[in-house]
């Protein structure tokens, strides 16, 4: 903020040397793989893919922290066979957040300088929901919830 030249001490002292900072934050949902925690392929190994049967969604967060994932997108492979889903076919929530910061710097003498601040993380309070679960094993209790 500007220095307030030319006003008398008072006033410059009381609002001038002032700084304020803000950063914004906003990014999109990480990927979310979905498996099958069975060895459906028998190929000793689990953790595979499952076949796409309609469209893969994902509602997570926004109040829907269970069940968010649409679980009728998805189904078993036959056995012995390989599941046709992709990787990474849906996201989770995004981030928003918002942080402020307010300096005042208060000359002392000549060589000293105390500087009052007030940070402030998360300004608005909005939450920030973690994938449900990466990967997300299909067909589990826990399928879908943040």
């Amino acid at each position: 903020m500007p220095r307030l030249n030319g006003t008398n001490s008072v006033l410059r002292w009381t609002l001038g040397s002032w700084q304020a900072n803000g950063i914004f934050t906003a990014q999109s949902g990480i990927p979310i793989n979905v498996i099958i925690a069975a060895d459906q392929a028998n190929i000793g190994r689990p953790n595979q893919r499952p076949n796409l049967v309609g469209t893969p969604s994902a509602n997570c967060g926004s109040g829907h922290l269970i069940g968010c994932i649409n679980s009728a997108a998805f189904a078993l492979p036959a056995p012995f066979t390989f599941g046709n889903a992709g990787r990474n076919l849906i996201f989770g929530p995004g981030l928003v957040d918002a942080d402020f910061s307010l300096f005042k710097n208060i000359p002392i003498n000549e060589r000293t300088t105390f500087q009052f601040r007030a940070e402030m993380f998360n300004i608005f309070n909005h939450p920030n929901f973690a994938n449900p679960g990466n990967p997300a094993t299909w067909n589990t209790a826990s399928f879908g919830n943040v």
